[in-house]
């Protein structure tokens, strides 16, 4: 086999091992409104956008609430700004956790709650998640080598 048919496939396969781009990361924001009434409830506000400052429009959004982290609490979508609030129940103290995702793409916060409502200053980003991206580089030489092999046993069958 001449090196001029093993180039497309050694090509391909360098250009498929980079990584994911920064601009797919996602980053979310957040401002704490506490409402005066009886209650003293506290209203989450959340911004989920991608690195380039585009707002992640359309993510699905699950809270879960400490009793019970298998079960969304609430769900909802981001709206076309990436914004998504939520009132986390105080008679449910502890750690509440919020996921974000689209398309592979998201975020999840930690949101500790205690019986005065949610402590803004211990708010914790678990982790961008970024799946999308998840396992390109292997994918590309996994594919060039399963051409490579295919093209070989073709070649020996053939003649």
């Amino acid at each position: 086999m001449t090196l001029r048919r093993l180039t497309p496939f050694v090509v391909f396969g360098m250009l498929a091992a980079t990584g994911s781009a920064s601009a797919h990361m996602i980053e979310t924001n957040y401002v704490l409104d506490r409402l005066s009434n009886a209650e003293s409830q506290s209203v989450l506000n959340m911004q989920s956008t991608y690195s380039n400052g585009a707002p992640l429009k359309g993510a699905k959004v699950n809270v879960y609430s400490p009793n019970n982290p298998v079960t969304p609490w609430t769900q909802g979508v981001t709206d076309s700004e990436g914004r998504f609030s939520f009132s986390p129940n105080q008679a449910l103290p502890g750690d509440w956790e919020v996921t974000i995702e689209q398309q592979g793409h998201g975020d999840i916060l930690t949101v500790p709650v205690d019986e005065a409502g949610v402590m803004p200053e211990l708010i914790s980003d678990v982790s961008d998640t970024d799946i999308h991206y998840g396992n390109t580089a292997y994918l590309g030489w996994a594919l060039s080598l399963g051409s490579l092999l295919t093209l070989g046993l073709w070649r020996r069958f053939k003649a």
